[in-house]
Parts: structure tokens; sequence; C-alpha cells
């Protein structure tokens, strides 16, 4: 069926041939600062079939008459098309690529003596690390976009580093240390030694890095894993890669990758999803986990919101790329899931990343020009706080426990004084 729409041409922006296929999440030429986007709507048929040409085009499951999809714009104008059962439209998405200077960089981590490899149970895996990190970097760039959006703040969005054509750049670091003695460490361990080892390559002013360590292991023996964390801070999030064989190597394995339901046994093999045994919840729960981490980069604590980024909501990081999620093990039913039981940044979380430097696409902020407290003056007035702040205040907030309990947002048209 893709191949006959070669020959069909549709001038228009936004033109159909029929209106059972819609796209409810943008607006015709709206402007991304970001390559991946997430694409909601619906669509008549049994599988909808999205890309800037019938070449690329990727096909994603319809479930309820609804999709969600994504797609990988060029920098410019692009004419993103889309077919479902009888209907085809075209429809125009700008990419204006991000200046800001302040960026997330991609770090693969690997032993001295180890090769750049990751645990694996295939035989014949090829280790396509930086085809897989350019795939989960850019699905993280977009959920946060999408999930900011939904928030009310546009889609607002940490920069990666790209090369020239577009891919993220991974960074292959080697630790001084063997492998062994790497395992023999605990997460904390673990961090502490890469954050050493990392930090000497950028300034932390800027920067920002995801550092995946290659030597995570799982021993069927002992049936026990080591040199896996999930830890963030500073300016590291820090994951292993015990699930990285199962992370989709392209933007076409996503929809499959988050449709597989291979059983996983934690006895025989890597497993952490959250005990839903699965590849497609330990991709979830894996690429989720990774986001989570950065947020911490990105000065946030935890969430008692059981659907935030910034607690266990991560596991659901797949429902923003499908429309129903897969049994998980043991089960044979599909889980139905709302909107609102999409993985979210918190409201006070989202209102302070709107204002946060690695949240801007443009060159406004520098290092120098970022907001300090410094000035500002809390002060007790009987049972009420005054905040005197010379720069002004646009969100304040309160935590007890490291929890969120309470914010306000100032709102203005104006970017924050400096």
């Amino acid at each position: 069926m893709i191949c006959e729409l070669l020959s069909l041409s549709i001038a228009l922006t936004g033109a159909r041939f029929r209106t059972d296929l819609t796209i409810d999440n943008f607006q015709p030429a709206d402007v991304v600062h970001y390559p991946v986007v997430i694409v909601n709507g619906s669509a008549d048929g049994p599988e909808m079939a999205i890309g800037t040409s019938w070449k690329t085009a990727i096909r994603f499951p319809v479930v309820n008459h609804r999709y969600s999809a994504v797609v990988e714009l060029k920098p410019g104008k692009n004419m993103v098309l889309l077919h479902s059962g009888t209907s085809s439209m075209k429809f125009r998405l700008d990419y204006a690529p991000s200046l800001s200077s302040f960026k997330v960089y991609a770090v693969y981590l690997t032993a001295a003596d180890e090769k750049d490899v990751y645990y694996t149970t295939d035989k014949k895996d090829r280790f396509p690390i930086r085809q897989k990190l350019d795939v989960a970097l850019k699905l993280l760039q977009a959920l946060t976009a999408d999930a900011m959006n939904r928030a009310g703040y546009g889609r607002k969005t940490f920069t990666l580093e790209l090369d020239r054509e577009g891919k993220v750049v991974t960074h292959f670091i080697k630790s001084p240390k063997k492998g062994d003695e790497l395992r023999a460490l605990d997460g904390n361990g673990i961090y502490a030694h890469a954050y050493d080892v990392v930090k000497p390559n950028w300034n932390e002013g800027f920067s920002k890095w995801c550092c995946i360590v290659g030597f995570t292991n799982f021993d069927p023996a002992t049936k026990k894993t080591s040199g896996h964390l999930a830890l963030g801070g500073g300016s590291q999030a820090c994951f292993g890669s015990g699930s990285m064989q199962w992370w989709p190597e392209s933007l076409k394995d996503v929809p499959k990758v988050f449709a597989n339901t291979t059983f996983l046994d934690p006895d025989k093999t890597f497993e952490d999803s959250a005990f839903r045994k699965a590849v497609w919840a330990n991709v979830s729960t894996g690429l989720g986990a990774m986001l989570h981490e950065l947020g911490h980069t990105f000065g946030l604590p935890h969430s008692p919101d059981p659907f935030s980024v910034m607690s266990r909501g991560f596991d659901h990081f797949n429902r923003s790329f499908c429309v129903i999620e897969p049994p998980i093990a043991g089960k044979t039913e599909p889980t139905h899931f709302t909107r609102d039981q999409l993985t979210h940044w918190d409201p006070f979380f989202a209102a302070r990343l709107n204002y946060n430097p690695w949240f801007q696409a443009s060159n406004l902020y520098s290092i120098h020009s970022i907001p300090s407290p410094t000035g500002a003056v809390i002060t007790f007035e009987g049972d009420d706080v005054v905040i005197d702040a010379p720069q002004g205040i646009r969100v304040v907030g309160a935590q007890n426990d490291g929890i969120p309990s309470w914010f306000a947002e100032y709102k203005a048209d104006v970017e924050p004084r400096m």
C-alpha cells in the first residue's frame, strides 16, 4: 500500500484525502528545536505509516482509532507524510536546531581491559552502541519536549550534541581501572569514579553528560548483576548497560521494541523492569531511568506523583510512544491507559525547567547571566514568609523532606531580568 502512494501528490500544507486521519498535537508549520518529535492523532486503519518520505516511513499500530508515533525531521521545512487505511495526508513541521551552548553529552565508559561492548545474550550482537545511544537520547529529548508541552510551556527540552549528519555524538572513554575492579564497586563507587574520569572533558558550567557504563554484567552461575547503577546529580547521569541489547537501533525499531513481550527470566539474564519481566518493560524502565537521572542533574528532587519522571513514573516511559501497553510476564491482557497516566513532569518541576538554562533553545543565557539567588533575602514575619528578590520572582515553592509540597508561578511576557 505504501508503495502505491508514491504516485500521490498532495500540494497543500495539511491537506488530506479524508478527515479520518488527524494530527492532534501540532498545528501546520509549527517550529521545534529538536529532531525527533512525538505525533499523536486519530486514524481509520489498523496501523499508520509516518515519515518525511514513503521510503523511510515507519509503521505504528492504531488502537481504537488512536495512534502515537515518532518522526525524525531535518533542519528547515519538513513535509511529514502520513497514511492509514484509506486516508493520506501531508503536514508541514519546521525544525530549527537549538543554538544553546548548554548541552547534554553522550558518554560510553568502558574498562581499561575490555572492548566497547555491552552485556548481551545474543552471540550475533554487533554492538551498535552509537546507533542505540542516538535513538535513546533523541527519545528522551522528545518525551521531555512532549511532557513540557502537555504542562503548558511549549516544547522545551534539553539540547544534545549532534554531528553534521544530525546524529548524537558518542564519546567513548576508557577507565584506568579493569573490568573486575569496576564491577566490584557499588553504585556510588561507580558513579564517583565515572565522574572523576569524565569530568575533565567538559566545562561543567555548560555541560551535563549521560554516562552509560559498558561493564555491566550478569552472572548466571550466581544469578547476580554487577556493574549496574542508576544515579544522577551535579553534571552526571550515570546508568548501567544491562538492558542495552534490547534498545532500539533505529526509529523503525521503536514500535517493535515497545511491543516485544519476550519473557526475561531474572535467574538467567539481566532483568530490571519493576518486576514486569518483558523486553518492552526493560527498555521502558532503562530509558525512563536515564531521564530520571538527567532530571537530578537539572536540579530536580524525587516526587510522590506516581506518573512523574522523578518517581517510578519513569517506568511508563513507553506510553508516550504507543497507545496500548503490551502484557507483562504472566498476563495475557494488555493495559489500557489514559493521557493522565503518561510519564510527565510535576507542575512545579515543569515550571522550574521552563526557566532552566538547559531548556532554552537560544543563546539568551550564558554561564555569566544565569540568575543567582545571591541578593535574595528570606525573612519571617509572624506566619508569613517574605522574599525580597531584586531580580524578581517567577517560581517559588517549598519542599518537605525533599518532596514538593507547594509552589506558585508568576508568569510574564518577557524573560526574567538578568
